[in-house]
């Protein structure tokens, strides 16, 4: 008898969790969801001025209307390079592997570059169209450089 009681008590258990289990997971909250605003890279592809920083082992260097330019290379690859024949045009142009979405805001269209990515990181903001880009030496040749600035 005791066998018995067993098995119809863990039956009701496990028809108790399987009933809770299928009403949770049919929930109307799942037809609210929202998919992450997706778009082109092309948002962030242009000229931008503002403020360059780097070093290297003359010293610290600091400009301010530096220009730099962002191009696409690839459906999600963008370049970043400083403008030809400037004095800072010795830093390491770098290209990101880069995502959309809206990572900064509600209705914004940002662009970032992946998570762990090797070149640094680059971020650009779809609200106020400005980008943020630091990048890192991957070799004993390159010139790093932090730029933050705005689209012209």
């Amino acid at each position: 008898m005791k066998k018995v009681n067993t098995k119809i008590a863990f039956l009701g258990i496990l028809a108790a969790l399987t009933f809770g289990t299928v009403a949770t997971s049919c929930s109307s909250d799942d037809d609210d969801y929202e998919q992450p605003a997706q778009g082109s890279i092309d948002a962030a592809v242009g000229t931008y001025k503002g403020k360059l920083y780097t070093s290297d082992t003359n010293g610290v260097y600091e400009w301010f209307d530096a220009i730099v330019i962002v191009t696409k290379e690839g459906s999600n690859k963008l370049k970043v390079a400083a403008k030809e024949g400037e004095e800072y045009s010795f830093v390491t142009p770098k290209t990101f592997t880069v995502e959309t979405g809206a990572f900064f805001g509600a209705n914004t269209q940002d662009i970032v570059s992946l998570t762990g990515s090797l070149e640094g990181i680059f971020h650009y903001y779809g609200s106020n169209k400005n980008i943020n880009v630091i990048t890192t030496e991957q070799s004993a040749t390159d010139v790093w450089f932090d730029f933050e600035g705005v689209k012209q």
